[in-house]
């Protein structure tokens, strides 16, 4: 993708320069053209960093999980930082790129007890859930979260350093932007803005939010001319862009490289929003179906909000959908058949500051859909992959047939011959 302009760069630095940032916060080649692919796998052990290595992979992924850094208000855990502290240093002395994954999809138990520190549904349900990665305390509304979590960032700069070359932000279900998922128990077309603070009943939203423009209107109501539906969405979905542009301010504070902002589904395509807008919201569209709008899945919105020069649009599923071709067709011209990459990049060129475009794959995938990953690096000059999973590539016996790590080198060393 064409990188940034130089006054852009300039302007950048200065602003790390008024920090007080560290030199060692900007890698030396941050801003020079990349040559060969930026290829990682997820979850991998420093034992299989050598290999690695030596097959072409270039980026080591640190993965910190926010209740075990701090389990308990403002005590870190000093074992658990010296862990992570000889991980990355171990990929270094390997000569990797770390990139850190700040892991707020792992929320300590006492950030849920702050008050408003949940989500809460229409029907009066506050999300809950045991499964791992997906249990989220109330970032978007509530601002004594956002100081938890603005805290717990500068933790984890402060003791672990600036000198990341990738940090991971999305900080939602999975790592990605989003709100909880539309289906919560037996209960379907959940949106998760019906706490006190959102509906204004009571103080603290964070900075740049105002409370639900249409106080106890209930998605699927009657709304005369759509007005309230309008409404409401459009405001639902700013709030998760002010969430977004938090992060990156937030993370600014002490971090002047390179962002990764991770995007995930299949996001909402172009008339679909106002498909739903015309139904009021009440569920029965395809995008409300599949949780798109519930979750916040509006990468136009997103991406085009996107103004710092160093956020890269991070794809969280490069290869989809090889299941169903009638469902993804890049050589489309409806954009609504485009797979979610080739998406989410025609959306990157649209933003004038045009961001680099990187991504990982959805796991469980294997040798062709490999294939395809690649095929779709190469098409749409993307920056590499981080494959998911370790566990997969190294798979013994593999009787789920996932793509291993002889695949992998293969289709690394060819994309990195000279063309």
């Amino acid at each position: 993708m064409p990188r940034c302009l130089a006054a852009a760069a300039i302007a950048l630095l200065s602003t790390a320069f008024a920090l007080g940032l560290h030199a060692e916060s900007a890698p030396a080649d941050a801003f020079s053209p990349e040559t060969r692919l930026l290829c990682g796998i997820l979850e991998m052990p420093v034992d299989h960093a050598v290999a690695g290595r030596d097959i072409g992979l270039r980026v080591a992924l640190v993965s910190v999980a926010w209740s075990r850094f701090e389990p308990t208000p403002g005590a870190v855990n000093p074992a658990y930082v010296e862990e992570l502290a000889r991980q990355k240093q171990a990929f270094r002395k390997l000569g990797y790129k770390v990139m850190v994954d700040l892991g707020v999809q792992y929320a300590p138990a006492w950030v849920f007890t702050l008050p408003q520190g949940r989500y809460k549904n229409q029907f009066g349900d506050f999300f809950e859930t045991r499964q791992s990665g997906e249990d989220l305390p109330n970032v978007v509304f509530n601002t004594q979260v956002r100081d938890r979590l603005a805290t717990y960032f500068g933790e984890v700069f402060t003791r672990l350093g600036t000198d990341w070359d990738y940090v991971r932000l999305g900080c939602a279900k999975y790592g990605e932007l989003n709100y909880p998922h539309a289906r919560f128990g037996d209960r379907v077309n959940c949106y998760w803005a019906f706490d006190d603070l959102a509906q204004g009943k009571t103080s603290g939203l964070p900075a740049g939010m105002r409370p639900c423009p249409v106080p106890g209107w209930i998605p699927g109501a009657p709304s005369p001319q759509h007005v309230s539906a309008r409404l409401f969405i459009e405001w639902y979905l700013d709030c998760l862009k002010n969430y977004q542009e938090w992060q990156i301010a937030t993370t600014r504070r002490y971090y002047s490289g390179d962002i990764c902002m991770l995007y995930g589904s299949w996001g909402i395509r172009p008339g679909r929003l106002q498909a739903a807008i015309d139904a009021d919201l009440s569920g029965i569209t395809p995008d409300e179906r599949n949780g798109e709008i519930q979750q916040g899945y509006d990468w136009a919105r997103m991406i085009g909000a996107i103004t710092d020069p160093r956020v890269i649009v991070y794809c969280t599923w490069m290869d989809g959908t090889l299941q169903n071709r009638d469902l993804s067709d890049d050589d489309s011209s409806d954009p609504a058949r485009w797979s979610p990459v080739r998406w989410q990049a025609s959306l990157a060129r649209a933003n004038p500051l045009h961001p680099r475009v990187w991504g990982e794959n959805t796991g469980g995938n294997n040798r062709e859909a490999m294939r395809l990953t690649f095929e779709r690096i190469k098409r749409l000059d993307l920056m590499g992959v981080m494959w998911a999973f370790d566990r997969e590539l190294f798979a013994k016996p593999n009787s789920k047939g996932y793509a291993t790590f002889k695949d992998y080198a293969d289709f690394i060393q060819a994309a990195d011959k000279p063309q």
